[in-house]
C-alpha cells in the first residue's frame, strides 16, 4: 500500500459513520441499520445519527467505535428471521461493551426505508422514542418463541434472560 491509499479495516467499517458522527454526539443515540439501502432511505428522511453494518456481523471494534460517540444504541434490523438474530448478536456485543441498547421492531414488518417512505421522519422519530429496551424485546422474542405454559419453555427462556443479564457490567445494572 502507498502513503496514499488508506487501509481499512473490514472491523472497524460502518456505512455512514462519517457522515453520523457528529449527530450522534448531538443526539447521543446511534441508530444501527442491516444495509446501506436503509442508512440512506434513514438519513435522507432527516435522522443523521443511523449508520450500518453493510452484510457483516457487527464486532466488538465497532461497538468500541460507536462507543466514542455515544452511550446509547437503538438496533432497527430487518424484520425477518435473520434480522432478529443479528439484532440479538449485536445486544450481547453492545452489553460487553456497557451500551444502553433499545430494539426497534417497525409496525407493518417494514424495513426502515420503507418505513421513513411510508410514514416519514416524524413516525420514524416516535417509534425512535418508543423502541423497548432490550431486555423487553428479548423477553418478547422468548414468548414468541417458545410455550411458557411447559416448564421447558419457561426455563429456557429464563435461562436466555439471564445470560443476557450476565453480560451487563456492573452489580448496579446486573
Amino acid at each position: 500500500n502507498s502513503p496514499e491509499t488508506p487501509v481499512y479495516r473490514k472491523s472497524l467499517v460502518l456505512y455512514n459513520m462519517h457522515r453520523a458522527k457528529d449527530a450522534m454526539r448531538r443526539n447521543d443515540r446511534v441508530v444501527l441499520v442491516e444495509g446501506y439501502m436503509d442508512v440512506i432511505g434513514v438519513y435522507a428522511a432527516g435522522v443523521p445519527e443511523v449508520v450500518a453494518t453493510c452484510g457483516t456481523s457487527l464486532t466488538d471494534q465497532q461497538a468500541r467505535l460507536l462507543k466514542r460517540y455515544t452511550g446509547h444504541v437503538t438496533v432497527n434490523f430487518d424484520p425477518d428471521a435473520a434480522g432478529a438474530r443479528a439484532a440479538e448478536r449485536s445486544i450481547e456485543i453492545f452489553l460487553a461493551e456497557d451500551l444502553q441498547v433499545r430494539v426497534l421492531s417497525l409496525e407493518g414488518g417494514l424495513d426502515p426505508d420503507d418505513y421513513v417512505k411510508q410514514h416519514g421522519k416524524e413516525a420514524y422519530l416516535t417509534s425512535l422514542e418508543r423502541a423497548k429496551p432490550y431486555f423487553y424485546w428479548l423477553a418478547d422474542r422468548a414468548r414468541q418463541k417458545l410455550d411458557m405454559r411447559t416448564g421447558g419453555g419457561l426455563s429456557t427462556a429464563l435461562r436466555l434472560l439471564l445470560t443476557a443479564l450476565s453480560r451487563l457490567t456492573g452489580r448496579v445494572r446486573r
